[in-house]
């Protein structure tokens, strides 16, 4: 999945973290499968001493995502994010039954710093 839309941000430490994660990505997988989202990946990065989550989605064309897309995509992930955590997970439930509904599990990655990528590089 190096193609498409990478979405990365940081939550409270906890159960419940793990679980709003899940459901944000699913729900917005599901939501899209089939006409902008292809598939979706989630990630528990270990960067350093920072952990933080990634969801990585993929388009239908060769992996790619129409930027137009991925600010569709982008506005309803944050919208979803707003929700509260009871609001949230009664979404989940509800639409976790559904019929061809669609989950990922959380995979544990560490990358390490890369200063020959760092876009710093680019502006020196």
């Amino acid at each position: 999945m190096e193609k498409g839309l990478e979405i990365s941000f940081q939550l409270q430490s906890g159960l419940e973290s793990i679980e709003i994660v899940e459901a944000l990505a699913n729900m917005i997988g599901n939501r899209y499968k089939g006409s902008l989202v292809s598939d979706w990946r989630i990630f528990h990065v270990t960067l350093g001493n920072e952990k933080f989550f990634k969801v990585l989605y993929t388009g239908n064309r060769v992996g790619k995502i129409h930027r137009h897309n991925e600010k569709e995509i982008r506005e309803a992930f944050d919208t979803l994010s707003k929700s509260t955590y009871q609001d949230l997970m009664q979404q989940y439930s509800k639409v976790k039954i559904t019929p061809n509904f669609e989950t990922r599990p959380i995979k544990e990655l560490k990358e390490e710093y890369d200063l020959w990528d760092d876009k710093l590089w680019q502006y020196i």
